[in-house]
Protein backbone atom coordinates (compact mmCIF):
# COMPACT_ATOMS: atom_id res chain seq x y z
CA UNK A 1 0.00 0.00 0.00
CA UNK A 2 0.93 3.35 -0.66
CA UNK A 3 -0.68 6.50 -0.06
CA UNK A 4 -0.10 8.28 -3.22
CA UNK A 5 -2.59 5.75 -4.18
CA UNK A 6 -5.28 7.95 -2.11
CA UNK A 7 -3.97 11.72 -2.91
CA UNK A 8 -4.03 12.67 -6.76
CA UNK A 9 -3.14 16.33 -7.97
CA UNK A 10 -6.68 17.50 -7.72
CA UNK A 11 -6.94 17.13 -4.24
CA UNK A 12 -4.47 19.53 -2.96
CA UNK A 13 -4.87 22.61 -1.87
CA UNK A 14 -1.88 24.45 -1.39
CA UNK A 15 -3.45 27.91 -0.31
CA UNK A 16 -6.52 26.81 1.85
CA UNK A 17 -8.28 30.54 2.98
CA UNK A 18 -10.22 29.11 5.69
CA UNK A 19 -10.49 31.13 9.09
CA UNK A 20 -11.72 27.47 11.36
CA UNK A 21 -11.82 24.31 10.91
CA UNK A 22 -15.44 23.69 9.61
CA UNK A 23 -14.97 25.93 6.61
CA UNK A 24 -11.60 24.59 6.29
CA UNK A 25 -13.42 21.28 6.10
CA UNK A 26 -16.26 22.33 3.39
CA UNK A 27 -13.06 23.86 1.35
CA UNK A 28 -11.98 19.92 1.69
CA UNK A 29 -15.13 18.39 0.86
CA UNK A 30 -15.87 20.65 -1.90
CA UNK A 31 -12.60 19.48 -3.50
CA UNK A 32 -14.18 16.28 -3.01
CA UNK A 33 -17.65 16.75 -4.67
CA UNK A 34 -15.71 18.53 -7.87
CA UNK A 35 -13.43 15.56 -8.91
CA UNK A 36 -16.75 13.23 -8.55
CA UNK A 37 -15.19 11.53 -5.56
CA UNK A 38 -17.94 11.70 -3.47
CA UNK A 39 -21.37 10.25 -3.53
CA UNK A 40 -22.78 12.45 -0.69
CA UNK A 41 -21.23 15.48 0.20
CA UNK A 42 -23.82 17.12 2.72
CA UNK A 43 -23.89 13.25 4.50
CA UNK A 44 -19.47 13.22 4.48
CA UNK A 45 -19.05 15.89 6.21
CA UNK A 46 -21.61 15.27 8.82
CA UNK A 47 -19.60 12.69 9.54
CA UNK A 48 -16.65 14.27 9.72
CA UNK A 49 -17.94 16.70 12.14
CA UNK A 50 -19.12 14.13 13.75
CA UNK A 51 -16.08 11.98 14.17
CA UNK A 52 -14.35 15.77 15.39
CA UNK A 53 -16.80 16.58 17.78
CA UNK A 54 -16.05 13.32 19.52
CA UNK A 55 -12.39 14.30 20.10
CA UNK A 56 -10.21 17.12 18.05
CA UNK A 57 -8.00 15.61 15.29
CA UNK A 58 -5.26 17.74 15.15
CA UNK A 59 -1.99 15.22 16.35
CA UNK A 60 0.22 18.39 17.08
CA UNK A 61 3.00 19.85 15.40
CA UNK A 62 0.76 22.00 13.25
CA UNK A 63 -1.01 18.80 11.44
CA UNK A 64 -4.57 17.52 11.80
CA UNK A 65 -6.30 13.92 10.48
CA UNK A 66 -10.07 14.63 10.09
CA UNK A 67 -11.44 11.35 8.97
CA UNK A 68 -14.59 8.86 8.73
CA UNK A 69 -16.00 5.57 7.34
CA UNK A 70 -18.53 5.81 5.21
CA UNK A 71 -21.02 4.92 2.28
CA UNK A 72 -20.47 8.36 0.86
CA UNK A 73 -17.03 6.80 -1.21
CA UNK A 74 -16.31 4.22 -3.77
CA UNK A 75 -13.14 3.83 -2.67
CA UNK A 76 -10.18 5.26 -0.15
CA UNK A 77 -9.41 8.87 -0.76
CA UNK A 78 -7.08 11.47 0.85
CA UNK A 79 -7.79 15.23 0.67
CA UNK A 80 -4.27 17.66 1.51
CA UNK A 81 -4.53 20.75 2.40
CA UNK A 82 -2.05 23.59 3.65
CA UNK A 83 -2.81 27.05 5.24
CA UNK A 84 -0.20 29.81 5.88
CA UNK A 85 -1.81 31.45 8.67
CA UNK A 86 -2.89 28.14 10.73
CA UNK A 87 -6.11 26.89 12.06
CA UNK A 88 -7.31 26.63 15.45
CA UNK A 89 -8.22 22.71 16.07
CA UNK A 90 -8.76 22.80 19.79
CA UNK A 91 -10.28 25.40 22.18
CA UNK A 92 -7.50 26.74 23.70
CA UNK A 93 -5.33 27.46 20.42
CA UNK A 94 -2.09 26.22 21.27
CA UNK A 95 -1.18 24.72 18.23
CA UNK A 96 -2.39 25.40 15.17
CA UNK A 97 -2.96 23.67 12.21
CA UNK A 98 -1.20 24.32 8.66
CA UNK A 99 -0.97 20.80 7.37
CA UNK A 100 -4.86 18.93 6.87
CA UNK A 101 -5.22 15.11 5.68
CA UNK A 102 -8.84 14.75 5.22
CA UNK A 103 -9.13 10.73 4.63
CA UNK A 104 -12.39 8.91 3.88
CA UNK A 105 -12.91 5.06 3.43
CA UNK A 106 -15.87 3.15 2.45
CA UNK A 107 -17.76 1.85 5.96
CA UNK A 108 -17.03 -2.13 4.94
CA UNK A 109 -12.99 -1.21 4.37
CA UNK A 110 -12.04 -0.57 8.40
CA UNK A 111 -8.44 -2.75 7.85
CA UNK A 112 -7.76 -0.33 5.32
CA UNK A 113 -8.60 2.94 6.95
CA UNK A 114 -6.93 1.94 9.90
CA UNK A 115 -3.56 1.17 7.70
CA UNK A 116 -4.29 4.35 6.09
CA UNK A 117 -4.23 6.36 9.12
CA UNK A 118 -1.27 4.44 10.97
CA UNK A 119 1.04 4.95 8.14
CA UNK A 120 -0.14 8.92 7.47
CA UNK A 121 0.53 9.41 11.45
CA UNK A 122 4.05 7.54 10.80
CA UNK A 123 4.91 9.88 7.57
CA UNK A 124 4.31 12.72 9.88
CA UNK A 125 6.15 11.90 12.96
CA UNK A 126 9.14 13.08 10.66
CA UNK A 127 10.22 16.78 11.01
CA UNK A 128 11.51 16.43 7.07
CA UNK A 129 8.41 15.42 5.89
CA UNK A 130 6.13 18.06 7.40
CA UNK A 131 8.87 20.72 6.82
CA UNK A 132 8.95 19.80 2.90
CA UNK A 133 5.59 20.04 3.25
CA UNK A 134 5.06 22.98 4.17
CA UNK A 135 7.47 24.19 1.49
CA UNK A 136 6.46 22.16 -1.82
CA UNK A 137 5.30 25.16 -4.45
CA UNK A 138 3.11 22.51 -6.68
CA UNK A 139 0.93 19.65 -6.20
CA UNK A 140 3.41 17.80 -8.31
CA UNK A 141 6.23 18.32 -5.57
CA UNK A 142 3.33 17.29 -2.62
CA UNK A 143 2.91 14.02 -4.73
CA UNK A 144 6.52 13.55 -5.13
CA UNK A 145 7.29 14.02 -1.28
CA UNK A 146 4.71 11.22 -0.64
CA UNK A 147 6.27 8.58 -3.18
CA UNK A 148 9.95 9.31 -1.81
CA UNK A 149 8.87 9.19 1.70
CA UNK A 150 6.44 6.04 1.34
CA UNK A 151 8.46 4.14 -0.18
CA UNK A 152 10.85 4.39 3.01
CA UNK A 153 8.27 2.83 5.02
CA UNK A 154 8.01 -0.69 6.01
Amino acid sequence: MRLSDYLSENLIILDLQAKDKVEAFRTMVSSLAANQMIIDPATFFDEVMAREAIESTSIGRGVALPHTRTRSLHRPVIVFARTSEGIPFTTNHTDPVQLIFMMGTPKDEANLYLQILARLCRLLRGNEFRDRLLTAATPQEILQLFTDFDSHLN
